[in-house]
């Protein structure tokens, strides 16, 4: 009994070692390489920032938690791997760790004052974009949006429901429901779908990338007599919901 408690006890010990190990190599900074340059940094004390917002971070394995976002990980050399809704969004990562990562003292370039060879020009853009865009970005990922549409010819109602994720992917998950009657009867019908793409907004334009390269879909934004946000896009309105 003695031996097999021993047994145990080793295994669960080499799991935490592994786990902690696991933590200690994504602790670091990292730059979104195929959105616009959002930062995410992961700290040994358990936080995290993100976009320029606080949070908290673990890891188990690999699988990384950043918020309320969990999702498959992987570290490939200076590159943190991210998968989430069926896409990959590869992060890079800068400053010291990158250059310890490719086993290099850290060069000028290399630090967190800016990109490689832009003179560290690009500090004042660590979270891309201009102030509008960082505060257009916080207002698309706070909430949900929800758009409805009713066909009164086909007796078609469809919903759609869009989450903007931190880490640079856009949920989409919608339904159609179609309810008729005439002289052949009354029929009914239902459906489901659900998709994603990445997304980046920068210069007050929204852009996603469904596999054929980040696009302008032309999205405006207004107010609504109550002063609600409402979003046009693609020929239909979203507001805000859970």
């Amino acid at each position: 009994m003695l031996k097999v408690a021993f047994i145990i006890a080793l295994l669960i010990c080499s799991t935490c070692t592994a786990r902690a190990q696991v933590v200690k190599q994504l602790i670091g900074k990292y730059q979104m390489e195929a959105a616009s340059g959002e930062v995410l940094e992961l700290r040994a004390n358990g936080t995290a920032s993100l976009g320029g917002e606080e949070t908290r971070w673990s890891a188990n394995g690999t699988t990384l938690r950043v918020s309320d976002d969990t999702m498959p990980c992987a570290l490939l050399g200076g590159r943190l791997i991210l998968s989430i809704s069926g896409l990959q969004i590869p992060w890079r990562r800068t400053g010291v760790q990158a250059a310890q990562t490719q086993g290099q003292p850290p060069s000028p370039s290399q630090t967190p004052k800016g990109r490689p060879g832009d003179g560290g020009a690009a500090s004042r853009n660590i979270i891309s974009g201009t102030m509008q865009d960082q505060q257009a970005r916080q207002i698309l990922m706070q909430s949900a949006w929800c758009s409805f549409t009713y066909n009164k010819v086909s007796g078609t109602s469809t919903t759609r429901r869009v989450v903007f994720r931190p880490v640079g992917v856009m949920t989409v998950n919608g339904g159609a429901e179609t309810y008729s009657s005439g002289y052949g009867g009354t029929y009914s019908g239902q459906s489901n779908s659900g998709g994603a793409a990445r997304w980046r907004y920068e210069n007050q334009r929204l852009y996603l990338d469904q596999a054929s390269g980040f696009q302008d879909i032309g999205m405006q934004a207004t107010t609504n007599s109550n002063g609600y946000i409402i979003l046009h896009a693609d020929g239909r309105e979203y507001s805000m919901c859970q």
